[in-house]
């Protein structure tokens, strides 16, 4: 199995990546938001994900390992597909898609091409606690991720809103850490 390449990229393209690992070149399957943190000509590391099926051989790539969580626990469910599966963390990244399952915002799931009413209930039925079972003691609570996303659609940037809303108290809800987000940001 392919854990990991480390290598430099020859070709990219927005899903999709050759990379050359010591003399070999490996096509990558990636999302969007792994797109958007590599150039041409770049040392890079990839977690990576093989996948085999009788027609086919694919590998996927992935810059951060939450990535890669979400993409093997959604390939796991009936109907989403490595395609699916990819086009959802090309929508999403790991922290948004998370607070999207924790909302149980259905209509943010079906904006992602290729999942419908039913697909989206379906994924967010199986993926229902598993954000909280999976969840470090570090990482950050749903009030958190949800002020952050509030304060990005307001145009701040994420990481100037996640600095703030993280060095806010821990007990505070979500409208609380905005409005005291807001404060300290203007």
């Amino acid at each position: 199995m392919i854990a990991g390449l480390v290598g430099k990229v020859s070709s990219l393209a927005p899903t999709f990546v050759e990379l050359e690992v010591q003399g070999v070149i490996y096509g990558v399957h990636i999302s969007l938001q792994t797109s958007q943190q590599l150039q041409e000509n770049q040392e890079v590391f990839l977690h990576t994900t093989p996948i085999f099926r009788e027609d086919a051989h694919w590998l996927f790539g992935f810059a951060q390992r939450s990535e890669q969580e979400i993409f093997q626990r959604l390939i796991k469910i009936s109907g989403v597909g490595p395609k699916v599966a990819l086009a959802i963390l090309s929508t999403y990244d790991p922290l948004e898609f998370e607070a999207l399952i924790q909302a149980k915002d259905l209509k943010a799931l079906q904006k992602v091409p290729s999942v419908g009413t039913k697909l989206a209930g379906k994924i967010m039925l199986d993926l229902a606690g598993y954000f909280v079972e999976n969840q470090p003691s570090h990482a950050p609570s749903a009030p958190l991720i949800q002020a952050v996303l509030a304060l990005e659609s307001l145009g701040f940037k994420k990481g100037e809103a996640l600095k703030v809303c993280a060095s806010l108290p821990a007990d505070l809800s979500t409208s609380e850490r905005i409005k005291q987000a807001l404060k300290q940001l203007k």
